[in-house]
């Protein structure tokens, strides 16, 4: 395991966390109308009460955050060294993140206001003359709270973590491992780390070695093994 597999199955968990509950309108308890990240991206919102429409159009951030999580996954076995795959993954990420924070919260403020919009349409006027309908739809409009649920959070924090170790796969840190500890306690240099965490079969692994350490004491070994990889 590195740091480049780690920010991949972080991009996958972000993907399926897309399939989870994202949100949730309520009144006074009540839920009004619930939405999973791939309704939104496919407008297919789940209504529970006649005052939210069954029918929206799917959300543009929604999409596009769908659009960078599948192809950062690409760009990060397309590309080549590993530096490039790891810029090309978190550059994805960290893009997705923006795109589901910020538009979820303009969503949800153009929600609000449509909720209240709602509300205070004109009522019959009967019941106007026995009850202040304003006052009414005021507390009402009030009453609705809209929340995120635990898949979108999920989904934040996956493309957090996969932004996080594509940079540290882009800076060249090895992941920690028990290999990474000498007898008597003392950590071991960035080289053997470095060596260690890759993989000796992956010619782009062992070219990135030789390009971060071209004075390691594994550079022999790396070039004698690249003599016998066939090229890709």
């Amino acid at each position: 395991m590195n740091w480049m597999n780690i920010a991949r199955v972080a991009k996958v968990v972000a993907l399926l966390a897309f399939v989870l509950p994202w949100l949730v309108v309520s009144c006074n308890g009540t839920p009004l109308a619930e939405a999973s990240g791939l309704d939104l991206a496919t407008g297919g919102v789940k209504a529970m009460n006649q005052q939210v429409s069954e029918e929206r159009d799917p959300q543009w951030w929604a999409i596009a955050a769908l659009v960078l999580i599948g192809l950062g996954l690409v760009l990060s076995f397309a590309l080549k060294p590993v530096r490039r795959a790891a810029a090309g993954l978190g550059g994805a990420a960290a893009g997705a993140l923006v795109l589901c924070a910020v538009g979820m919260m303009l969503m949800i403020g153009s929600f609000k206001s449509e909720m209240t919009e709602k509300m205070n349409e004109p009522g019959d006027p009967a019941a106007n003359a026995i009850f202040d309908a304003s006052e009414m739809q005021q507390a009402m409009a009030e009453a609705i709270r809209i929340e995120t649920k635990f898949g979108y959070w999920l989904t934040l924090l996956a493309l957090a973590g996969a932004a996080g170790a594509a940079f540290m796969a882009f800076s060249g840190r090895a992941l920690p491992t028990m290999a990474g500890v000498r007898a008597g306690g003392a950590a071991a240099d960035p080289d053997s780390a470095y060596w260690d965490s890759i993989n000796k079969t992956d010619r782009a692994a062992l070219e990135e070695y030789i390009y971060r350490f071209p004075e390691g004491r594994f550079v022999e070994l790396a070039r004698s093994r690249l003599a016998g990889t066939p090229q890709a």
